[in-house]
């Protein structure tokens, strides 16, 4: 049986899942931030989700997977999760969840690829993560193309995976989930010999890839395909190679940026000025050199800024500094961030982005100094139009430079 087959041949997947699980894992865990709804979309023998539920007990985790044959394997197999026969495109919930996950199912929605991430936009709740795995272009091609070879030669037709599956390039890959989300990462990783062998390839693809041929054939034609494919697969000595793209996606938050007292934003500070380079506390003031101080004077140096809250329900969940002030390339005080903060769960979810545009919008020209390996910093900076004006090299440590960057709106 099809269920059957898939539970015992899906090696690859199997492996892919777990590399799956760590990064899924290890990215939240580094955000401080713990999922109570997930979803694994294309869940197939719920694997990944079973594995979901052991990394995080005290969530509610449903897997959906339209195959009901292989679906029922797993309402059987696996305790703690829900299992939903559905299909991706079909799906309407009451509750919105807070981590959707995805993994070697979205090329099988093939032009409605798109509509799929729109599915996914729907599901999550502000501030939700989506976490996406599939293959990239080229993914098995040389396998495809044996397949395509074989299937012609049964029945006289041309079939191209392509036309069943998208498969797209990294750069579409972005750019069709920049459209909806922020997206913290977009990677691409080559899979070699190493990942897996040949035949654990073969026992993978017959239950997956496969059905772009096998579910245009009988019973008997399909056992037929998969024995040709995998004899001269060995014959041919079809190479072992795979793109695969990962993408760490996360909803916009909606927050509301106003003006605060310094009071308000204190435990901010307090909480994260270790992140800094070099800590908060070893700087004498917002303005003054890297070395001596105390964590109370920095504050004590913000009580002229200009401090601007976002707030999420009535919370403080980050906040931006900024106060005239010399610069070493100026003529005169210029306003300049001395301090930005977004608490761990909340970050990459536009919170940041919001502070900032806050500030442009109050001031002709606005300054930041920050430091070049803050590399998630830069490019928050860069994307809204700040551009580097000043550098010094070497200076907050061997590799780490002191960056001056500026903002001016057009015509000022």
């Amino acid at each position: 049986m099809m269920k059957q087959s898939y539970m015992v041949n899906s090696v690859v997947q199997k492996k892919q899942a777990q590399k799956f699980l760590r990064l899924i894992k290890e990215t939240l865990g580094s955000y401080e931030y713990k999922p109570l709804r997930i979803v694994d979309l294309g869940t197939g023998d719920g694997v990944l989700a079973y594995a979901l539920k052991q990394v995080y007990p005290n969530s509610y985790v449903l897997g959906v997977d339209k195959d009901a044959e292989i679906l029922e394997e797993a309402v059987k197999r696996w305790q703690g999760a829900e299992f939903l026969c559905r299909d991706i495109l079909q799906l309407e919930f009451q509750q919105a969840f807070d981590l959707v996950v995805s993994s070697n199912t979205f090329h099988w929605l093939g032009k409605d690829w798109h509509k799929g991430v729109q599915k996914v936009w729907e599901m999550l709740e502000e501030g939700g993560w989506f976490f996406l795995h599939q293959g990239g272009r080229w993914t098995y091609y040389f396998l495809y193309n044996l397949a395509e070879r074989i299937y012609t030669e049964m029945t006289g037709e041309v079939l191209k995976h392509t036309e069943v599956l998208f498969y797209p390039t990294l750069r579409e890959f972005k750019e069709y989930l920049s459209k909806h989300f922020v997206v913290v990462s977009a990677f691409s990783d080559i899979e070699f010999q190493q990942d897996y062998s040949l035949k654990e390839l073969l026992k993978s693809f017959s239950v997956a890839g496969a059905r772009v041929f096998t579910d245009r054939l009988s019973p008997k034609q399909t056992e037929e395909f998969l024995e040709l494919l995998c004899r001269r697969a060995e014959e041919e000595e079809i190479p072992v190679f795979g793109r695969r793209l990962y993408g760490v996606m996360r909803k916009p938050l909606t927050v509301e940026v106003v003006p605060a007292s310094l009071e308000e934003v204190e435990f901010l500070i307090e909480k994260y000025e270790g992140e800094f380079v070099p800590p908060l506390s070893e700087r004498p003031s917002a303005g003054g050199g890297l070395k001596g101080g105390s964590l109370r004077e920095y504050i004590n140096s913000l009580i002229a800024a200009r401090v601007l809250a976002a707030k999420k329900d009535g919370r403080v969940i980050g906040c931006l500094c900024y106060k005239m002030q010399m610069l070493p390339f100026v003529s005169k005080p210029v306003p300049l961030v001395s301090t930005v903060i977004v608490e761990k769960p909340f970050r990459s979810a536009g919170v940041g982005r919001a502070l900032y545009q806050k500030a442009i919008s109050e001031s002709k020209e606005l300054y930041v100094r920050t430091w070049n390996t803050n590399t998630n910093h830069m490019k928050l900076l860069k994307s809204l139009g700040f551009q580097e004006v000043y550098r010094i090299k070497n200076h907050r440590g061997k590799g780490i430079d002191t960056v001056y960057l500026r903002y001016v709106h057009e015509g000022a």
